[in-house]
């Protein structure tokens, strides 16, 4: 009650304009989620760099082990049925070994303490194997 006697009345705790808005964003999340999930290509090779420099371009149809050695550091990777994923690495983490397979284009693996990049990108090149 107010001081008058009159009982305030509470604004509603949602406007419809609120509803509306929180239904617009969570269908815009579910659209952009589907093509998230399904609007990647399956890739065709996988760039990896070291230290921001360019390592090696490997295709994704030849299944394969390679390792990354620079010094002390090693990384070893696994192309297989299309998909590659890092098998091996010594440093302290392993988080880069956990992300387990990819194979879309866009898709990345990192070991951040190794400064190793691992991405899928698209198309087919006429070579199997690019390296410095």
């Amino acid at each position: 009650m107010t001081r008058d006697g009159s009982q305030r009345t509470r604004p509603p705790m949602f406007r419809p304009a609120d509803i509306i808005l929180a239904v617009g964003l969570i269908a815009a999340g579910f659209v952009m989620s589907f093509f998230l999930a399904f609007g990647q290509d399956e890739g065709g090779q996988v760039k990896v760099t070291t230290g921001g420099k360019l390592y090696g371009v490997y295709s994704l149809a030849e299944d394969q082990v390679v390792t990354v050695k620079q010094g002390s550091r090693i990384n070893r990777f696994e192309i297989k049925d299309g998909q590659v994923r890092m098998r091996k690495a010594n440093c302290r983490n392993h988080d880069c070994i956990h992300e387990g397979s990819i194979s879309k284009t866009g898709e990345v693996i990192v070991c951040l303490p190794h400064k190793v990049v691992l991405e899928v990108t698209g198309g087919k090149e006429d070579f199997d194997v690019v390296a410095q």
